[in-house]
């Protein structure tokens, strides 16, 4: 798990770095705990299932979002680490991790729209480099646009 998170440079920002002073989220403070608790649990849970693929990794956090059902921000977080796992299991060309990432992005779209968060607001729950993280974010988007 430590080659996987080191690779995939996912690790969890702590509500010490003061993620609740950001004026970028229209969340409540119990909503946005229950999203940055279900980015850490998805990690802690899921990201030893990433070994040469991203099929048990996704199948983790499937389950732990069917698990969420009825809860949005619950399942915000939980689709946002299945999308930065899978983007990040891109940059190495692990199996499958593109078509992963697409899935996570569709979610995590559906998902942050009515809760009126943007993927910039997102980005610090999950340590890193957001810059780049939301680079490949809007690469992807791009990329799974139809050509015409």
């Amino acid at each position: 798990m430590r080659r996987i998170a080191a690779l995939a440079g996912i690790g969890l920002v702590g509500m010490s770095c003061g993620l609740l002073a950001l004026p970028v989220h229209a969340l409540d403070k119990p909503r946005w705990q229950a999203l940055t608790d279900a980015v850490q649990q998805t990690s802690q849970t899921c990201l030893h299932e990433m070994h040469h693929d991203t099929d048990e990794f996704s199948d983790c956090v499937d389950a732990r979002l069917l698990r969420a059902a009825g809860k949005p921000a619950e399942q915000l977080g939980t689709a946002y680490l299945g999308l930065v796992g899978c983007v990040s299991a891109a940059r190495i060309a692990t199996l499958h991790s593109d078509t992963c990432a697409r899935g996570y992005l569709a979610r995590v779209d559906a998902l942050r729209k009515p809760l009126k968060l943007s993927h910039e607001a997102l980005c610090p729950t999950v340590a890193g480099d957001c810059r780049s993280r939301l680079a490949q974010i809007e690469a992807l988007r791009r990329d799974s646009k139809p050509k015409r």
